[in-house]
C-alpha cells in the first residue's frame, strides 16, 4: 500500500473539510506554472475566501474519489484516509515546541500557530498527470 501523509493544524479550514470527507488530492506543479496558486493556497484560508473563484484554476473530475484535481498543477494523487493521529505534545522536543508551537500567539495568525497537527495517512488510490 502506497501512502501520502499530510499534517494539518487543528484549527485550519482544511481540517474541517477533511473531517467531512476523508478523501483528498495532492496536486503538484510540473514545469512552468502560475506561482500565485501556491502563494494563495499556502497563505489564505478557504474559510475567508473562495480560492477557486479568486484564482480561477481548472478543476478536473477525479477518477476514483470525490475530490477534483487542478489542471494547472497536473501531477495528481488521489488519496483516501486510512489512518489519522493527533500529535503528542509530549513527544515534541522543547526547542521545536517553542519554535513551531508558541503559546503566546493567536492560533489564527499564519506562520505562528500554537495548535498541534493531525497526521492524515492517505492511501494513494490513483496517480496521474492531467493533460
Amino acid at each position: 500500500m502506497e501512502l501520502f501523509t499530510v499534517f494539518v493544524r487543528e484549527h485550519r479550514f482544511t481540517k474541517e473539510q477533511i473531517e467531512k470527507n476523508p478523501e483528498f488530492t495532492i496536486n503538484i506543479p510540473l514545469g512552468a506554472f502560475d506561482k500565485k496558486i501556491l502563494g494563495v493556497c499556502g497563505t489564505k484560508s478557504g474559510r475567508d475566501i473562495d480560492k477557486v473563484k479568486e484564482l480561477g484554476p481548472t478543476l478536473e473530475d477525479p477518477d476514483k474519489i470525490s475530490v477534483p484535481g487542478i489542471k494547472e498543477l497536473p501531477l495528481t494523487l488521489e488519496c483516501k484516509i486510512v489512518y489519522q493521529q493527533v500529535q503528542d505534545k509530549n513527544a515534541i522536543t522543547p526547542n521545536n515546541l517553542e519554535r513551531f508551537y508558541p503559546q503566546d500567539v493567536d492560533s489564527s495568525f499564519y506562520g505562528a500557530n500554537k495548535d498541534l497537527h493531525t497526521a492524515y495517512y492517505g492511501q494513494i488510490i490513483n496517480a496521474y498527470i492531467i493533460e
